[in-house]
């Protein structure tokens, strides 16, 4: 029966498994691995009350532990959690802030999708998922990659106050290491006076404050841990700790449920629950009268009433007809969607706050009215702490933890005011709050400290290289298709390179756009002029396009290219940012520079693919026929200005048809006259013979048989060169006729 039951919960039919152990109990008797069973099950499958009953039954006839509550913690975590999904629109504006600590970024480390982070962060971090955009960088080694050089400069020169706090923390961090923990809070005290809003600061001092078994105090650091940031999950944590070592189970479950909804993966956080729950669910101890008697009377339904005494079951426990879990799950969605608004709140606060020069502003909070050297308290009465009770619903109380408006007639907590720059309205308790970073003065701001060490201009498009370096990304592009070394301190960039990691560094891009804003416009605006000048093409029967010396290409024919040399990596990159996508061919006529066909045809790109070492294979297709009117360079590669070509009208439609027909077929016959091997070969590089055109619309170049007839042909370039210049659809069918019979004869002579 044990098996079945064993068998019908690992296959998740949890009622099936209840079932088996009633009736396994009710056979051989209460014993603690069928109570635990059922316990189990009933957890699994929502009944949570049912579940308590037993999980406490099963404390009475043997011993359980708080690691047997695991399936107890996991159905409680899944029933409330709401992890919420990477929000791209809501974290575009992040400049300063980590998205995994929520605090100003310190020694940044920019990885390959374009987003920063704490180096320490990513170092803890094991999933390798950006908590941004949502990407997962596989071969990400943060090891390997240096701090962003930019960065770290500008936040050194213009928080000054802050990178002297964070090195008081790594003092204070290296002191709770070592258990001195009274020196530790001494120092996240001094280090919360440099930088009373950095969150962190507080929730390492409530931890501290937590081992000397000073909850009250550590409570009171949660709680404002939450004022700074209610979206931080380890906020919750702290605080279901100082409720853990204050003997208020019931709250601190509620904390720690919080926590977990909004990040399911803290496995501290579900240790620390599964002690609460076991505290709530264990009987009284065996020295106390009441255990005794209660083990002497064996009153089941006495025994509830002291499990619901201990354990709020107003709280949790509302309705099991309805949902065992309606309220708590209402608790929790309060909690996630104030997380939801403050973010979005300071996304707002963000965007207004980059058009008036600021990014981030703070009142000055009652936080500087601290006395120095002591920390903050809770308040002293359990009645003032925002917890839940009848008379006060969850969510309102919750709320008192990061509201602007707080019970100060009722709590001794200095209340800390956060608010946007902008912001007129303070009595709005439901306005957004901005994120607690300190304002920026205009004067520290230095276009200088934003200037590309390559074109000497404005950054843009700033990527952020392995070795910590930034340039604007169309700059070191050219600089790859050189040397894969990095232009400043030369480290190797062939990995870069064969990644290519071409995402650009968002936070440097917000910066530009905040700071800078009419600059960065400017900057725009020349770099689209440039690629509109490189892109040459339009509509006008004549313009200047860039020319790819090298064969002949043919409208309607593949042409597949392989891109080897700097100054062609160059030109197609261009070709492909423009918009344009093509490019002209045209074949050598001597060794000079200048020195290419009269005529040639417009290749457009339909895909491109890069080897590692900055190579690629580029898959075009002919387009329109060119004239050469003049020659010239552009940055290593060559240029025409060149007139469109196409046929002129034909005077009989009726008598082109017949001739193109019957050319047509003559054609095919003498292709499929060729060897196995070499059809082979053609059809892998140009492709299968071409079908015969369905109407007489011969358009602007005539039909593409014909043109994939001259160049599967073995002629002479200067013959090839001259059917591409011809204007008339019939001129070329008779040329091709010639060629075709002059191959004939030359075959039958043999």
């Amino acid at each position: 029966m044990v098996d079945l039951a064993r068998q019908a919960f690992n296959s998740k039919n949890y009622e099936l498994a209840t079932e088996i152990y009633e009736r396994s109990i009710s056979e051989y008797g209460p014993k603690p691995e069928l109570l635990l069973g059922l316990a189990d099950s009933f957890a699994r499958a929502g009944h949570f009350e049912k579940a308590f009953t037993a999980y406490s039954k099963a404390c009475r006839v043997g011993s359980v532990s708080h690691k047997d509550l695991k399936h107890l913690v996991s159905s409680l975590v899944n029933s409330v959690k709401q992890d919420k999904q990477v929000d791209t629109d809501m974290n575009r504006n992040v400049t300063f802030e980590c998205l995994i600590c929520r605090n100003m970024i310190y020694d940044p480390v920019t990885i390959p999708c374009g987003h920063t982070f704490c180096r320490s962060c990513l170092r803890k971090d094991l999933t390798k998922q950006c908590k941004n955009c949502g990407t997962i960088n596989h071969n990400l080694n943060v090891s390997r990659i240096k701090s962003n050089i930019l960065l770290s400069q500008i936040i050194e020169h213009w928080f000054p106050d802050h990178c002297k706090a964070v090195k008081i923390k790594k003092d204070a961090n290296d002191a709770f290491q070592s258990c001195k923990f009274k020196d530790a809070i001494k120092l996240y005290s001094n280090a919360i006076e440099m930088a009373p809003t950095d969150h962190i600061l507080w929730s390492n001092r409530s931890h501290a404050l937590c081992r000397l078994d000073r909850y009250q105090e550590a409570l009171g650091d949660a709680e404002h841990v939450l004022q700074l940031r209610p979206d931080w999950p380890k906020g919750y944590f702290r605080r279901g700790c100082a409720l853990f070592g204050l003997g208020s189970y019931e709250e601190s479950v509620v904390a720690l449920l919080q926590c977990l909804a909004l990040d399911s993966s803290v496995d501290t956080a579900k240790d620390y629950l599964a002690k609460a729950l076991h505290n709530i669910i264990v009987p009284l101890s065996p020295d106390d009268p009441k255990t005794a008697e209660l083990q002497r009377e064996l009153n089941p339904s006495l025994l509830d009433q002291l499990i619901r005494s201990n354990f709020d079951t107003s709280l949790l426990l509302p309705s099991v007809t309805v949902d065992t879990v309606r309220q708590l799950k209402e608790i929790i969605t309060d909690t996630v969607a104030t997380a939801t608004n403050f973010l979005e709140g300071r996304n707002r606060t963000n965007t207004n706050d980059q058009n008036s020069g600021l990014i981030y502003s703070r009142t000055e909070a009652s936080t500087s009215q601290q006395p120095e050297g002591k920390c903050l308290s809770a308040p002293s009465s359990r009645a003032n702490t925002p917890v839940y009770s009848p008379k006060r619903t969850y969510s309102e109380a919750s709320n008192m933890c990061y509201l602007s408006q707080m019970d100060n007639e009722t709590s001794n907590e200095p209340v800390d005011m956060v608010t946007n720059a902008n912001q007129s309205n303070n009595d709005n308790k439901d306005a957004p709050r901005a994120i607690n970073l300190p304002s920026i003065d205009p004067s520290v701001v230095n276009k200088e400290d934003f200037e590309c060490s390559l074109c000497y201009r404005l950054l843009h498009l700033p990527v952020t290289t392995p070795c910590g370096h930034i340039f604007c990304r169309p700059c070191l592009d050219k600089v790859l298709d050189h040397k894969t070394e990095c232009p400043l301190c030369k480290s190797c960039l062939a990995e870069y390179l064969a990644e290519r990691r071409q995402a650009v560094t968002t936070a440097v891009e917000n910066l530009l756009e905040a700071y800078l804003p009419a600059e960065t416009r400017l900057r725009k605006q020349q770099h689209e002029e440039e690629l509109n000048e490189i892109a040459g093409l339009g509509f006008e029967n004549q313009r200047e396009i860039p020319v790819f010396v090298c064969t002949l290409g043919y409208p309607y024919v593949p042409c597949p290219l392989h891109i080897f040399e700097p100054r062609y990596r160059l030109m197609v990159r261009q070709c492909m940012e423009t918009g344009s996508r093509q490019f002209g061919m045209c074949t050598a006529t001597g060794d000079g520079e200048e020195d290419f066909s009269e005529y040639g045809c417009m290749l457009e790109i339909r895909d491109v693919q890069f080897f590692p070492d900055g190579r690629s294979l580029v898959d075009t297709v002919g387009g329109k026929r060119f004239k050469v009117l003049s020659r010239g360079q552009r940055e290593g590669y060559s240029t025409a200005k060149v007139e469109f070509l196409q046929d002129q009208p034909a005077d009989n439609i009726e008598e082109l048809k017949s001739l193109s027909d019957d050319l047509y077929g003559v054609c095919k016959s003498w292709y499929e006259s060729l060897p196995q091997t070499q059809q082979t070969q053609i059809r892998q590089h140009l492709g299968d013979f071409p079908s015969p055109e369905a109407d007489n619309n011969y358009g602007q170049n005539g039909t593409a048989w014909h043109w994939w007839m001259i160049a599967v042909l073995p002629l002479d370039p200067r013959i090839q060169v001259a059917m591409l210049a011809m204007q008339s659809y019939k001129e070329r069918l008779l040329g091709l006729k010639k060629v075709l019979g002059f191959l004939k004869h030359k075959r039958d002579s043999k």
